[in-house]
């Protein structure tokens, strides 16, 4: 065979080859465009009008179709794909669990994996919990003294048994003691004293006969318990009188007029009580008493001071009792099923999780595909923004224009909550080197020691700087077993887990329009949060900035927060953040010099700015209750503000002005 011949057989079987592989990837567009509106439009009520209630009709079979699922929305069902994922290579680990060496991170996730599901139901008990972490060291708790002896109520420290629960996690008890970055200087962590709060059901106690009852199941008597419910509440009642009488934060966006940093000598003080000795005790080692930390509630913890010493001890030790026992039991799964294990472990034990499944799940060659895609899709947003910000539609002074661009630019995104610019093997070997669990099948101790473990790590940020290299954030347990994006405020970083790159969110071959429309508008959601009243208070660094505060207060941002807020929420920020992030997203996609595409695709009939509309409707999508939210109002009336405020969507669906619901006259804008 001549060279010639041979090259041309060559150069045929690589072209044979990558017209191949164009096929292949056109299949795989045309099955993910297929698949995606093939599920939007299962949810669509076509009996409901777009222009009278879009929720309703983007979302009207929602419930009915996900009936027999445990989950309520789309974020939900990421992390049950994710749970189920993170159960395949558990099971997977036991298959090997003679090999794994005792101190790895597997063997230490897959020991608590094991105990949360052959502990026995005793060891669950909130009686067990409380011998395992009694008032101090000198006396249980007065319901477990014995009958034959009078409890020693001379022994009982209430700061002192705060603070060795606080080293359990728990928080929003009697004071709220956090770990933050400075206001002035956000590269150093400082503790945080700030009064607690009683909004949320989860951060009080129940009713009386709740309380009498569980008085009761942790071996309190009949007549006894009576008793104590209403002096527990009582005392309840009167902390949040205190908070009550408390200046607003929220009603000065100076938080430095509010705050004082006071070394612990000075905190004594001013304040009265054993401070020095216990953040020795939160903090397990020795404080100087130029020890400095930043209080925002002086006069409530002086008031706070005064009035337990007018309490019964044993009144004071039973509240404190049942506010743990209540945050241990938000804390952990209450069923020994395989998939609530999953998410037992992904609860306290997050940096971990996160490392198994990179390792199991995403390829290094698909981590750099998503990074790539993110970072592209991110970059489109952050130039959108800049557009928006030039435009400068708020007529804001060149200097705070400056500002927010500094801002805008110095923006990060952390994929997978993990550290980026280090060896994550490595460091997460590291960070759980010290940790050691019982392996003794006793439920309670090894929680105890999981809560303890990930408590001690979110402080020892007191005595290190910001690194953006190394970080990534220590979160709570709600947090740590969810997939969706989440900003972080004081390190302008977003964050997103691992979980929401895969369907029905983030699909590698499908058409542009998907991607933007639901991903796009999460991160677009997730980047206002830096730019509405919440966030602008901060610069790029995380530092409290006097010029980003007076943003707020000028007059065309706070006419438009007015006009948001005619329909009243106890969520502004997150109204904020939907109003604008819909339009940031929106504009990137369909602005004239776009890069992504914009041709009518073959797929479907609809446009492609109905598409975008009804793909956005699945983030909201759901058959929760208005009670099932925390945090932001319920997902129909999100939906609902996000679209009457953009005109786009009027015009894509011929919604009449003034006449149908979702088109008022009137709508408000923020940038």
């Amino acid at each position: 065979m001549s060279t010639s011949t041979t090259t041309f057989s060559v150069l045929r079987l690589i072209f044979l080859l990558l017209l191949a592989s164009a096929n292949a990837n056109a299949n795989a567009g045309a099955n993910a465009n297929t698949e995606l509106l093939t599920q939007i439009l299962s949810y669509v009520n076509v009996s409901a009008s777009p222009c009278h209630d879009y929720y309703s009709y983007a979302c009207g079979n929602w419930a009915q179709i996900h009936e027999n699922d445990s989950f309520m929305e789309i974020t939900g069902l990421i992390d049950q794909k994710v749970n189920e994922k993170l159960l395949m290579l558990l099971t997977e680990l036991q298959e090997q669990q003679s090999s794994l060496q005792s101190d790895s991170v597997q063997a230490k996730v897959l020991s608590f994996f094991q105990t949360c599901q052959l502990a026995s139901s005793s060891t669950r008990r909130g009686e067990h919990y409380l011998a395992l972490a009694p008032p101090n060291e000198q006396i249980p708790w007065p319901q477990f003294q014995n009958q034959s002896e009078t409890w020693d109520s001379s022994k009982f420290n209430w700061m002192e048994t705060l603070a060795r629960l606080q080293r359990y996690g728990l928080t929003n008890v009697l004071f709220d003691p956090n770990v933050l970055p400075d206001l002035t200087n956000s590269s150093n962590y400082l503790i945080h004293l700030k009064t607690p709060s009683f909004e949320e059901k989860n951060e009080r106690l129940g009713s009386r006969t709740r309380t009498k009852a569980w008085l009761r199941i942790l071996g309190t008597s009949p007549q006894r318990a009576t008793l104590l419910a209403h002096k527990v509440k009582d005392l309840e009642l009167k902390v949040a009188a205190l908070v009550a009488g408390q200046p607003d934060e929220n009603d000065n966006a100076d938080e430095t007029l509010t705050d004082e940093y006071l070394t612990v000598e000075e905190l004594e003080a001013k304040i009265g009580g054993q401070w020095r000795k216990y953040f020795e005790t939160l903090l397990g080692r020795s404080v100087p008493a130029e020890f400095v930390v930043n209080v925002d509630c002086v006069a409530y913890l002086k008031a706070l001071q005064e009035l337990i010493k007018e309490v019964d001890r044993d009144v004071v030790a039973s509240y404190i009792m049942l506010r743990f026992v209540s945050y241990l039991q938000e804390e952990s799964m209450a069923s020994n099923e395989p998939i609530a294990c999953v998410q037992d472990v992904r609860r306290v034990m997050e940096l971990a999780t996160n490392l198994l499944y990179e390792k199991r799940f995403i390829s290094p060659d698909r981590l750099r595909r998503h990074q790539s895609n993110l970072s592209e899709l991110f970059e489109v947003l952050r130039k959108q923004f800049l557009k928006i910000l030039q435009t400068n539609n708020l007529h804001l002074a060149s200097e705070a224009v400056d500002l927010l661009r500094a801002k805008l630019l110095n923006v990060t995104i952390n994929i997978g909550n993990m550290p980026q610019g280090v060896d994550r093997s490595s460091f997460v070997d590291a960070f759980y080197a010290d940790l050691h669990l019982a392996g003794n099948r006793d439920y309670a101790a090894d929680h105890l020691r999981l809560l303890e473990f990930r408590t001690r790590r979110w402080f020892e940020q007191l005595d290190r700087a910001f690194n953006i290299s190394t970080y990534f954030y220590i979160s709570d347990s709600d947090t740590g077993m969810s997939s969706t994006p989440y900003y972080m405020l004081r390190q302008n970083v977003i964050i997103v887990p691992y979980g929401i790159l895969q369907r029905p969110v983030f699909y590698q071959d499908s058409h542009d329009v998907f991607k933007v429309s639901l991903l796009g508008f999460m991160l677009s959601h997730e980047l206002m949060h830096g730019f509405v009243s919440g966030g602008l208070i901060y610069d790029f660094r995380g530092n409290y900035n006097e010029l980003g505060a007076e943003i707020v207060l000028e007059d065309k941002y706070s006419s438009a927060i007015s006009c948001l807020n005619r329909n009243e929420t106890e969520y502004i920020d997150e109204r904020e953040a939907d109003v604008a992030g819909i339009r940031l997203a929106y504009d990137a996609y369909f602005d004239s010099d776009s890069k992504f595409d914009q041709s009518q695709p073959s797929f479907s009939t609809l446009t492609l700015k109905q598409l975008f509309f009804l793909n956005v409707a699945q983030f909201f999508c759901g058959d929760a209750t208005p009670d099932d939210f925390e945090g932001h109002d319920a997902d129909e009336m999100r939906l609902r503000h996000v679209l009457i405020n953009f005109a786009p969507f009027a015009e894509a669906y011929g919604c009449r002005q003034g006449s149908d619901n979702m088109h008022p006259a009137n709508k408000c804008r923020i940038w």
